[in-house]
């Protein structure tokens, strides 16, 4: 007897945004592309890391929440335009501020009940990872789901 291989599929991806710069494109672009592919509901989630000092939390400053908003419907405005030239896409956005943004997305993802997590990961020495921490390592040692890291 043979038995049928069920495929997977994805019905919420979640694309996570820690940092700016011209790589999140790329990232955003394969989370486009798979939610189109999966016909699933994609979730774009910016991280902002918070201030710490040692009596309390403090929350991003507002000139960094304006920055990260400024970034952000950057980020929208490109996924708007892409997906009205290559076809309908279900998007959800959020941005949530935290002092561990590994934990953030892993937190979120599990809360939401993500089934696949699209994060860019950063070419660092070992050395520089171990001291800075790799949010792309520590999402993919953590998270409850499929992973997908780009370059």
């Amino acid at each position: 007897m043979h038995k049928l291989i069920k495929r997977k599929t994805f019905s919420k991806i979640l694309v996570a945004i820690h940092e700016s710069g011209s790589s999140v494109d790329t990232t955003v672009d394969y989370a486009i592309k798979i939610a189109q592919d999966y016909d699933a509901q994609l979730v774009i989630l910016h991280v902002i890391r918070t201030n710490v000092n040692l009596y309390n939390v403090d929350p991003p400053s507002h000139v960094m929440e304006k920055q990260a908003q400024a970034h952000f419907n950057k980020i929208a405005e490109k996924i708007h335009d892409d997906i009205n030239k290559e076809g309908i896409v279900r998007m959800k956005t959020e941005i949530i501020a935290s002092i561990r943004i590994a934990d953030a997305i892993v937190s979120y993802a599990k809360d939401k009940h993500i089934e696949l997590i699209i994060i860019r990961s950063r070419d660092m020495s070992k050395l520089k990872s171990v001291l800075l921490g790799d949010v792309a390592s520590d999402v993919v040692r953590y998270a409850h789901c499929a992973v997908l890291t780009v370059k």
